[in-house]
């Protein structure tokens, strides 16, 4: 009985053995374990793309070490070229980590293909923070009544100055006719858009004589105030219609890169 056994047993072996060897060995690909904030991807989004609100994406190929820390990246792709969506990008790979790709369980680092997109900011919704003071939207209006002809000056610098030479004179044309058509509604909301987005502690200290408040940025009334982001919409619709009538907008990048 038991010569007749062994037999049986030893082409089972075979055929575990050549399962095994088909299936081969387990490859758990890299992933990533930490991102930019989205806050970190607004800083980096090129002035002009982000008033226009114009999406890019930028493709990259790096490797990393066993720690996750990316290395050694170089840029694939990038759409729409042009407006240097790439430019911010070198600030935006720190903020990666990935977690190894493995062979059997074992770490097996191997170069990373990914993709960094750069989208508008979704619209707020309804505002729904402490009811606003007309005394403080009065205060930080005389704070802003220095605004005008200088915030588009500065617009159309910073505008003129985040895309490729060959359009810069272009772009600062296409920021000065928004803010000439646009430009005063916005500010006229500034002020509602400040007092919106300070903390309790800050609006108390706008009621003082002496108080001392920092205001806030751009980026944080757009996300708080529906009557700034409204008004930046509609410079943006403008400057966006004009840029893509010039130039290609498109996102979409090569299936493939030679090299790659």
């Amino acid at each position: 009985m038991l010569n007749r056994t062994l037999p049986g047993l030893a082409a089972l072996a075979v055929v575990v053995s050549l399962t095994a060897c088909e299936k081969g060995p387990e490859i758990v690909p890299a992933k990533f374990t930490a991102r930019p904030s989205a806050d970190e991807l607004a800083e980096a989004y090129p002035a002009f793309a982000r008033m226009a609100r114009i999406p890019g994406k930028v493709k990259m190929r790096c490797e990393y070490s066993i720690s996750g820390t990316l290395q050694r990246c170089r840029q694939v792709a990038v759409a729409p070229e042009g407006l240097n969506f790439e430019a911010g990008v070198p600030r935006l790979l720190s903020k990666y980590t990935v977690l190894p790709q493995t062979y059997d369980g074992r770490p097996a680092p191997a170069p990373i293909t990914f993709v960094i997109s750069f989208t508008p900011p979704p619209a707020p919704g309804p505002y729904a923070g402490e009811p606003v003071r007309d005394a403080d939207v009065a205060v930080v209006r005389r704070s802003l009544s220095y605004m005008g002809e200088a915030e588009n000056r500065s617009a159309q610098y910073r505008a003129s100055r985040s895309v490729d030479l060959d359009r810069m004179t272009a772009v600062g044309g296409m920021v000065d006719r928004a803010y000439a058509a646009d430009g005063a509604a916005r500010r006229a909301v500034m002020p509602l858009a400040v007092v919106q987005t300070l903390l309790p502690a800050d609006r108390r200290e706008l009621a003082k004589p002496t108080g001392y408040v920092m205001f806030p940025t751009l980026h944080q009334m757009e996300a708080q105030s529906p009557e700034f982001f409204a008004a930046n919409e509609r410079m943006a619709a403008r400057m966006r219609t004009e840029y893509c009538a010039a130039y290609s907008c498109s996102t979409e990048l090569p299936e493939a890169v030679t090299g790659e």
